[in-house]
């Protein structure tokens, strides 16, 4: 099944409404905006209005990452007097970003903001209730009904697997393209090339001078400051600090994840019955079809390394295993502090996920249109994966 052909085939089909755990209040030391976009990611945006409005990147607070595309609508906060205008909207004409007049007629590339109250603390990643989708599912055949009422029927009684989504992997070209992985190599230097060329390029562009010429029309000012320096002769190790910090932790965010849709898909063809479905860069991911112990799978919490949450469950503990001898993880890795900050951290993510609220809103013999509340951290496209697959 070619699965983009039935989702997303605009951005109207993906719309991303965030619930946020904060209560907005007449006055506080955070003003809060909400941020609608379209065709955008949610650090772009963040960056544009940063570069824009003239607010540090750092000040700038946000609770999750949104499809870049889709509609979006979540909350951010920045410090009370950043933003004096109650909405402000940006556009994106032939390649530059710039703050839209009034009433000027949207580009294909779109955000604003809109003050929504204020708070007396900023928001931060994870800080919120959950995210509502409302999402159309065109080409909608005959065949395809029959795998989708199948497979629903599944997930209400068992949920679905909460593994990362592909928005969790931005940062990768390629299955071996993980930057943390060279970083953790002590390989900086190719870390850097890759960044900045993918896995594909690296041989192509042998000096910094070359790769600036090269990117420089599309680079931001951090990279721009980058590369800059590694011209001069800084040491890789000591360039990667200039990346701001949100950005060096997705790339262990990305590796992290990797490992972790691995270990629950190993665990998963272990203990029940399963259909396996292409995932991106041709990975695999494993869906149960029956689950015989829902009780206890609906509470298992699978660790990240289990250095500080050693696993309990043995089928657990040997996927684990496994899984870090063929991805060749030293558990001398865990917690390294790598350019500036602690990577391959442990933490526990809940095995399984069960939507809440999910409905049919309409349907026709060509599109049928969904409606669901995901929680924090929880992916559409992994429940339309096991809702569409075969």
């Amino acid at each position: 099944m070619k699965f983009y052909s039935h989702i997303k085939k605009r951005p109207e089909d993906f719309v991303v409404e965030e619930i946020p755990a904060i209560s907005f209040k007449n006055e506080g030391e955070y003003a809060v905006f909400n941020l609608k976009k379209r065709n955008v990611s949610t650090l772009e945006a963040v960056r544009i209005i940063s570069k824009l409005l003239k607010i540090p990147l750092k000040s700038i607070g946000f609770a999750g990452l949104k499809d870049k595309y889709a509609i979006t609508s979540q909350y951010i906060t920045v410090p009370e007097k950043a933003i004096k205008e109650r909405e402000i909207s940006f556009s994106n004409e032939r390649g530059k970003w710039k703050i839209a007049k009034t009433g000027q007629k949207h580009a294909n590339m779109f955000f604003k903001i809109k003050h929504a109250g204020y708070s007396n603390k900023p928001i931060s990643v994870g800080n919120l209730k959950g995210n509502r989708f409302t999402i159309k599912i065109r080409n909608f055949e005959k065949s395809m009904r029959e795998k989708f009422y199948r497979n629903l029927q599944t997930v209400k009684l068992y949920g679905f697997p909460n593994y990362f989504g592909e928005q969790r992997f931005g940062s990768v070209k390629s299955r071996e393209d993980f930057i943390l992985k060279y970083m953790l190599k002590g390989e900086f230097e190719k870390a850097l090339k890759v960044y900045f060329l993918g896995k594909e390029k690296i041989n192509t562009l042998n000096s910094w001078q070359q790769i600036f010429r090269v990117a420089k029309p599309v680079l931001e000012e951090y990279e721009k400051d980058l590369l800059k320096a590694l011209i001069k002769g800084l040491h890789a190790e000591e360039a990667f600090r200039i990346l701001p910090k949100n950005i060096r932790i997705m790339f262990n965010f990305a590796f992290q994840s990797y490992l972790f849709n691995r270990i629950l898909g190993r665990y998963i063809s272990y203990r029940y019955p399963y259909k396996q479905v292409t995932f991106i860069n041709n990975w695999k991911l494993y869906f149960y079809t029956e689950v015989s112990d829902f009780d206890y799978l609906k509470n298992l919490k699978i660790p990240y390394t289990g250095k500080t949450f050693p696993p309990e469950d043995p089928v657990l503990k040997k996927a684990m295993r496994e899984i870090f001898k063929e991805e060749k993880i030293n558990p001398d890795l865990f917690d390294t502090e790598v350019a500036g900050m602690k990577v391959m951290t442990d933490g526990q993510r809940k095995a399984i996920v069960m939507p809440d609220s999910f409905k049919i809103v309409s349907k026709t013999k060509r599109d049928i249109t969904v409606q669901f509340i995901l929680p924090p951290g929880s992916y559409a496209t992994i429940l339309l994966r096991a809702l569409l697959s075969v």
